[in-house]
C-alpha cells in the first residue's frame, strides 16, 4: 500500500509539473525577450491579486460565521445584545440563545451568565433570575445577588414575598432569604406560579387536586375544594366543577355559582350561560341585563313570485342600442314575518319584529324559507322548522 501511494504521488507531481511546462511555454513565458518578461510579470501580478481576494473573501467568511460564535467582537461593544432597562443604574444585556449579563451605570458587569430575567409585580425590588440549572435573586437597583441560584425553581416576588421549590417541597421566602411559609405542600409541576395578589396566594392541597387560597400568614383563608382559582382585577373566579362563582377582594359572593362563563371587566361582569343566554351585572352583583343581545337581523325568503330582468346593450360611444330579456327568471326575495337574533357569539333565536322573544339562542344557524317558516340548525347541523310561535313544523 506504501508504494502504490509513492508511485501515485510521483505520478501526479509529475503530471502537474508537465501541465505547468507546457503554459509556460504556449504563453511564452521563457523567452528572456521584453515581451516575455513583461508576460511573466503579468501573470505574477495577476495571480498575486487573485490570492489576495480569495485570502480576504476567506477571512470574511471566518469573520462572519466563527467569530459571532467565538463573541469576540462583542466583549468589547455593547452594541450588537439587545438591551432591557431594569432601573437607571442597571442594564440587562442578551444576545440571542447565549447567556446574558448585567452591567451596571459604571460599566461594570455585576453578575454573567444569565439565561433568564423574570422582573417583580408592585414595588418588590428584587427580580428572579435562571443560570440555566438554578434560580435565585437580584436587586434590580444594585445588580447584584441578593438570593445566589439555589431552587430547581422559584416565582417572582409579590407583596415582599416568593415562592420556591425547595427539594420537591413549596415554601415562600421574604427578601433576604428567609422561609416565612411552610405550607407543607410538594411542588406540582406545570402549575403556574405561587404568586400573591392583593395578599392572597392561590395554592393547592397536599394531595394535589384542589386550590384554595392562603394569606400572608400562611392561614388558609379559602380552603383547597376548589377545581381552579382565577384572579381577576380585585375579584375571584371559582370554578367547583359544576359551575362558576364570582368572589371579591374579601372573598364575599358577588355572583353565586351558575353554569356558565364569566368574565370581568373594568365596568361590569359579563356571564354566559351554558344555554348561550348572555346577563350582564355590575361590581356590586346587581344584574344590569338579564338578556344580553348582540345584534338583530331581518330574514328574507326565496318567494314564488318570479323577477325577469333585462340586459343593456351600449355601443362604444356609450349609446344605448339594445335591451335583452334574460332567459332564466330569478325568484324574488321577501321579508320574512320574524327575525333573527345573536345572544353569544354564533348562537341565534327568532324574535318578533317588534322584539319578543320566540326561541331561546340555541341554534347556529336559522334561515328563513317561508314567509313564517324557518330552517334552524343546531351546532351539529342538525335542523328543525319552525314557524312563527316557534312550533315545530312536521
Amino acid at each position: 500500500m506504501k508504494r502504490a501511494f509513492i508511485l501515485f504521488w510521483h505520478g501526479l507531481t509529475a503530471l502537474l509539473v508537465g501541465i505547468a511546462n507546457w503554459f509556460t511555454v504556449i504563453l511564452g513565458m521563457r523567452d528572456d525577450s521584453k515581451y516575455g518578461r513583461f508576460l511573466r510579470r503579468t501573470v505574477g501580478s495577476c495571480f498575486a491579486f487573485l490570492m489576495l481576494l480569495l485570502a480576504i473573501a476567506a477571512g470574511w467568511d471566518f469573520c462572519r460565521t466563527v467569530c459571532p460564535r467565538l463573541a469576540l467582537d462583542r466583549h468589547f461593544d455593547d452594541s450588537y445584545y439587545d438591551t432591557q432597562y431594569i432601573s437607571r443604574s442597571i442594564t440587562y444585556y442578551t444576545y440571542y440563545d447565549e447567556d446574558g449579563y448585567l452591567k451596571n451605570s459604571d460599566g461594570e458587569k455585576t453578575i454573567t451568565g444569565i439565561r433568564w430575567i423574570a422582573k417583580p409585580l408592585g414595588l418588590d425590588s428584587l427580580i428572579c433570575y435562571s443560570d440555566g440549572k438554578k434560580r435565585g435573586y437580584f436587586n434590580m437597583f444594585t445588580g447584584k445577588p441578593v438570593i445566589e441560584p439555589r431552587y430547581n425553581h422559584a416565582w417572582i416576588f409579590s407583596d415582599g414575598l416568593a415562592s420556591v421549590d425547595d427539594d420537591g417541597w413549596i415554601k415562600f421566602i421574604d427578601a433576604t432569604g428567609k422561609v416565612v411559609i411552610d405550607p407543607k405542600i410538594p411542588y406540582m409541576p406545570g402549575t403556574d406560579g405561587y404568586v400573591f395578589h392583593n395578599g392572597r396566594c392561590i395554592i393547592h392541597d397536599d394531595r394535589r387536586d384542589r386550590f384554595g387560597m392562603i394569606d400572608k400568614q400562611g392561614k388558609w383563608v379559602l380552603k383547597p375544594e376548589y377545581f381552579s382559582i382565577t384572579p381577576s382585577g380585585k375579584f375571584w373566579i371559582v370554578y367547583n366543577g359544576e359551575g362558576k362563582s364570582v368572589l371579591d377582594s374579601t372573598l364575599n359572593t358577588v355572583i353565586p355559582f351558575l353554569d356558565g362563563d364569566i368574565w370581568v371587566s373594568d365596568k361590569y361582569i359579563s356571564v354566559t350561560l351554558s344555554n348561550h343566554v348572555m346577563q350582564r351585572y355590575n361590581h356590586s352583583g346587581e344584574i344590569i341585563n338579564d338578556f344580553y343581545i348582540n345584534d338583530v337581523n331581518c330574514l328574507t325568503y326565496e318567494s314564488d313570485e318570479l323577477r325577469y330582468t333585462t340586459s343593456m346593450n351600449y355601443n362604444e360611444e356609450g349609446t344605448l342600442t339594445s335591451e335583452t330579456e334574460d332567459m332564466e327568471p330569478h325568484p324574488v326575495e321577501k321579508m320574512a314575518k320574524c327575525r333573527r337574533y345573536e345572544a353569544e357569539s354564533g348562537w341565534y333565536g327568532l324574535m318578533t319584529g317588534d322584539g319578543k322573544l320566540i326561541t331561546p339562542p340555541s341554534y347556529s344557524s336559522i334561515k328563513a324559507i317561508g314567509y313564517d317558516l324557518y330552517l334552524c340548525k343546531d351546532n351539529y347541523e342538525d335542523g328543525v322548522i319552525l314557524n312563527g310561535r316557534g312550533e315545530r313544523v312536521q
